[in-house]
């Protein structure tokens, strides 16, 4: 077995794990998020460095809700050339609060809060605000990275302790799956926080129209009947999400 099939091998393992281990939890936050959209709220993501890449995996895309938006803060993203004082900027506390005053978020919401080695202060603060503010906070990190490193946020928590409902992505310290003797490469993230989101949502989804709820879910612009399908879905979120 060469290594691209290794990589392919592991990824489908570990989804598989994270369905088995997971499916408890997954229920919850679907649970969470069909209450969030049955009641006119939003779904908000927030992440930082290679995180923000879930962010916006649930963002306006087919087969995903109408009502994501995505916590986008250029000062954290892993792409956009930083100040030295920002780079790592998503340890400091207190900088969430900020970002946050920027959107309308409000008891009811859910948010997803991605941080796959789960000690990132700005993403322990978004645990903690999120229950402030009476949103479901969803934590999606690795508690295997996390409790190997250990907590960098002055409350002691990790992101898994501080969130409402937690999804263990299962993956390794340090993220990369596949050894090559000295070092290891082939992160896993990525794969592991979309299934998750999509998992939920797909769930969410089931559990709205089960209750006779019509869920508003957006469909490819590339097919016949796309755009005129999502253009009110649309025309509705551009009021809340400026960049809709």
């Amino acid at each position: 077995m060469n290594k691209a099939e290794e990589f392919m091998r592991y990824s489908s393992k570990l989804i598989e794990t994270i369905m088995r281990e997971e499916g408890e939890n997954i229920e919850k936050a679907a649970v969470a998020l069909k209450e969030t959209m049955a009641n006119g709220g939003m779904l908000y993501t927030f992440g930082t460095g290679h995180s923000t890449m879930l962010c916006m995996e649930p963002y306006f895309r087919a087969g995903g809700l109408g009502g994501c938006y995505p916590i986008m803060y250029e000062r954290v993203l892993p792409h956009v050339v930083k100040k030295p004082e920002d780079r790592h900027l998503e340890r400091s506390e207190g900088v969430t609060a900020e970002i946050f005053k920027d959107y309308p978020i409000k008891k009811g919401d859910t948010m997803f809060i991605f941080c796959y080695g789960g000690k990132n202060a700005t993403s322990v603060d978004a645990c903690l605000l999120c229950k402030e503010m009476g949103v479901t906070g969803i934590g999606i990190s690795s508690v295997e990275h996390a409790t190997a490193v250990g907590p960098h946020h002055s409350s002691g928590l990790l992101v898994h302790q501080a969130c409402d409902i937690s999804i263990d992505t299962h993956g390794p310290v340090g993220d990369a799956a596949i050894s090559f003797g000295e070092f290891t490469a082939g992160p896993i993230s990525t794969i592991a926080g979309a299934a998750i989101v999509q998992a939920v949502t797909c769930r969410a989804i089931e559990l709205m129209l089960a209750e006779g709820i019509q869920p508003e879910v957006l469909l490819s612009a590339n097919v016949p009947g796309g755009d005129e399908h999502n253009r009110p879905i649309v025309e509705k979120y551009q009021k809340i999400i400026p960049f809709a």
